[in-house]
């Protein structure tokens, strides 16, 4: 139930990330190094996903939650693995409910106007994936979102197919990506997406990841169109990926690719550092490797860039740059995740920015949470003992807004505590008073 359960093990070895702040506060995030200005609790996001959760019976919660900022105002959002249905009087989701590996939602309006319009699956009105694997896919596998971009006159996404190569539940790996092109006519409509393999060899989707197989790539971490372009192409899109360096080592490598412009189905040119590829080997790491897992990339200006992400011990940190191959890209330290708000095993990953709702250095950052509390009748106990355990939270960010601004004295310290962010607004765990389990012990919700 999430984008990357990599990233779950990543911030599970982490100590569960301390709240520093009031509930509801505008905390200002002054470190004696370069940070975001001010951060603030996105009540009108936050709020409205939860109420259509709450009274849609149709999505309800859900990891990734990736957001495509589409041309006459409305949001898509792709999700990876969630949960369809209603919510119950406690808050819980029935533990029969189905995890969906992914679907969508269509948004509308910001602020007061801010209204969930609908669930998108692959079956109109049932927990049905929205995209499925690519024809050729291993046994077993399915698609996750990873992010998507509006060309010409249809969205076009980045998918990546996962597959088990072993029986534990962290046993799977990238072994392939797909390129769904959605019509914006039609987005309601699965039915109408073309789904293709990336243009690098349809043996990419049937070649294991697993099982002592490196070099893995997991595509799409951020698109962003572009005129500085390899030779040849007047316009591109840039497509950022990272390397899973084997299975089971969550160390992560960010590299570089691009597309022409309107059609990543296209040929695909990948940066070497020295120049540009057709071939995805020697691939440049302009971030270094192992230290930092990616969220999205984010054009601030017309010569900034930033990569949000997290390092392992959880903290949100970035890389700013000037030009979109992310070459002298320089590391700072941003905040720390909200603390548990009384949520054992509490979670916080996926961070990225979300264009719709964000301009400059102005920005809403997203990221989701969950908890890996078990017990014997059921796979996540949190998210089914209460829906706002697996619901993405938003958060309004002032960011640096240069890489000039980024650092002191060319580099970051990456050592020293860093403030949270507010205390989330959510709703109370066990809304009713007759859900009274108690967190690993009973059934996983109030029934």
């Amino acid at each position: 139930m999430r984008r990357f359960l990599s990233r779950r093990r990543a911030a599970l070895a982490a100590a569960v990330l301390a709240a520093a702040a009031a509930l509801g506060i505008t905390v200002s995030l002054l470190l004696a190094g370069p940070a975001p200005l001010s951060a603030s609790w996105t009540g009108w996001l936050n709020s409205g996903l939860e109420h259509y959760a709450d009274t849609a019976g149709r999505w309800n919660s859900g990891d990734n939650a990736v957001q495509v900022a589409l041309p006459d105002g409305r949001a898509l959002w792709l999700f990876n693995d969630s949960f369809y249905g209603p919510v119950e009087a406690g808050g819980s989701v029935n533990p029969a409910e189905p995890v969906v590996r992914n679907m969508m939602l269509l948004t509308s309006g910001s602020g007061s106007s801010f209204t969930v319009n609908q669930t998108i699956t692959g079956l109109a009105g049932h927990a049905a994936p929205a995209v499925p694997a690519v024809p050729g896919s291993p046994a077993f596998s399915w698609a996750w979102p990873a992010d998507g971009i509006v060309e010409g006159n249809a969205v076009e996404a980045i998918y990546n197919v996962f597959a088990p190569y072993g029986p534990g539940p962290f046993d799977y790996g990238p072994v392939g990506t797909e390129v769904v092109t959605m019509p914006l006519a039609s987005l309601s409509q699965p039915s109408s997406y073309r789904i293709q393999p990336a243009s690098f060899a349809q043996a990419s989707v049937t070649a294991e990841c697993g099982s002592g197989h490196t070099g893995c790539i997991q595509w799409g971490t951020g698109l962003l169109n572009s005129s500085s372009c390899p030779a040849g192409l007047s316009a591109c899109t840039y497509i950022y990926g990272e390397v899973w360096s084997a299975p089971g080592d969550l160390k992560r490598t960010l590299v570089v690719a691009a597309a022409p412009s309107e059609d990543l189905g296209g040929p695909w040119w990948y940066d070497t550092g020295s120049g540009w590829s057709r071939t995805p080997s020697g691939l440049a790491a302009p971030l270094g490797s192992g230290s930092f897992d990616a969220g999205s990339v984010y054009q601030l200006s017309g010569d900034a860039y930033v990569v949000l992400g997290s390092d392992p011990e959880g903290d949100m940190d970035a890389y700013y740059a000037s030009t979109p191959r992310l070459s002298g890209a320089r590391f700072t330290r941003l905040f720390a995740a909200p603390g548990a708000h009384g949520v054992p095993g509490f979670l916080a990953y996926q961070f990225h920015i979300d264009p719709a709702y964000s301009s400059g250095a102005n920005v809403v950052i997203g990221f989701s949470v969950t908890s890996f509390v078990h017990d014997q009748a059921c796979l996540n106990y949190a998210p089914y003992f209460e829906v706002a355990a697996y619901q993405p939270e938003f958060y309004s960010v002032t960011l640096p807004a240069s890489a000039g601004d980024s650092t002191r004295g060319g580099a970051s310290p990456r050592t020293g505590k860093l403030p949270a962010l507010p205390v989330p607004q959510l709703v109370s765990f066990g809304r009713s008073p007759a859900v009274k389990q108690s967190w690993g012990s009973g059934p996983c919700h109030g029934g």
